[in-house]
C-alpha cells in the first residue's frame, strides 16, 4: 500500500509543477491555489509513504516520478523540445525508478 501512496505522490508532485507553471509567478489566483494544494498533498502522502519504504529510496522514486512525469507533461502539454538525447536520459530516470523498487 506504501508504494501506491508513494506512486500518488509523484503524480500530486507532477500537478504541482504543472499548476506552478500555469500560475504565471502566481499572478493567477486559480493556479496558485492549485500550487499550494498540489504540493501540500504530495508532501503529506509522502510523508505516509516514508513510513514503511527508507527515506533514500522513498525520495528518489518520488523526485524520479516527479522529474519525469513533469518532462512528458512538458513535452506534450507545453510544447517543449522533444530530442532522442532527451528521451534517453528520461528512460534512464524512470530505469533508476524502477530499479530502486525493484531493489530498494
Amino acid at each position: 500500500m506504501e508504494w501506491i501512496i508513494l506512486i500518488v505522490a509523484g503524480l500530486f508532485e507532477v500537478g504541482f509543477v504543472v499548476c506552478m507553471k500555469l500560475s504565471n509567478g502566481f499572478t493567477n489566483k486559480k493556479f496558485s491555489i492549485l500550487t499550494i494544494i498540489t504540493a501540500s498533498l504530495s508532501f503529506f502522502l509522502l510523508s505516509l509513504a516514508l513510513k514503511d519504504i527508507s527515506v533514500g529510496t522513498g525520495y528518489a522514486v518520488w523526485t524520479g516520478i516527479g522529474a519525469a512525469g513533469s518532462v512528458l507533461v512538458g513535452m506534450y502539454l507545453f510544447n517543449e523540445k522533444k530530442s532522442r538525447l532527451k528521451l534517453f536520459f528520461l528512460s534512464c530516470i524512470i530505469g533508476g525508478v524502477v530499479g530502486l523498487k525493484l531493489f530498494g
